[in-house]
């Protein structure tokens, strides 16, 4: 099963914490200056952008090198791909946020479930494949091995919760990679 080989990966190149603990430090710094209501259309941004580059950094860590410098070059360089899919991201999140008024808890799936394609979706821009493309291949692969994308959806729920999300983002990073990898050997 993928989760073992993204595990083994993950213990590899623990050192792919830093970035994401710096980002996440820094996002949560930037969320105490604004309101963080859930209705907030800045904080949902700025957790949707945390998320989304937190997740670039692991997989430049992972696919290039897992030096604390690297990954943030690799953030600069893939910015405007990185920062759509965080101002994606953190639009569900809002949208999710007015939702929770009638379904409640089920937003923080909902949340976790538009995480868990934001992941599936990052490791497609290292290789500079577009959108629609990417959504097609996506249905193919959830369809040929829907258990891995549980675990997948497991990941990113665990990745919204704070200091766990520090494990769990880079360990979900790393299992998108090697699903998609799986399916379409040209990543």
């Amino acid at each position: 099963m993928k989760i073992e080989d993204a595990y083994k990966e993950f213990i590899q190149r623990l050192q792919l914490i830093l970035a994401v603990i710096v980002i996440t430090i820094i996002g949560y710094v930037i969320s105490i200056f604004v309101d963080t209501t859930p209705f907030s259309l800045i904080s949902n941004f700025i957790v949707g952008l945390t998320l989304s580059y937190s997740v670039i950094a692991s997989l430049a860590g992972y696919l290039y090198s897992p030096r604390f410098s690297d990954q943030i070059d690799k953030i600069r360089e893939y910015f405007p791909q990185s920062t759509a899919l965080g101002l994606i991201l953190g639009l569900f999140f809002l949208a999710f946020s007015y939702l929770s008024i009638r379904i409640g808890p089920l937003t923080f799936l909902l949340d976790g479930l538009a995480l868990a394609f934001d992941v599936i979706l990052s490791p497609l821009i290292f290789r500079g494949i577009s959108f629609p493309k990417v959504i097609r291949e996506i249905q193919v692969g959830i369809k040929s091995d829907f258990l891995s994308f549980v675990i997948l959806y497991v990941l990113s729920l665990l990745s919204l919760l704070p200091l766990i999300d520090i494990l769990a983002i880079p360990l979900d990073a790393i299992l998108s990679y090697l699903l998609l990898k799986e399916f379409y050997p040209f990543i």
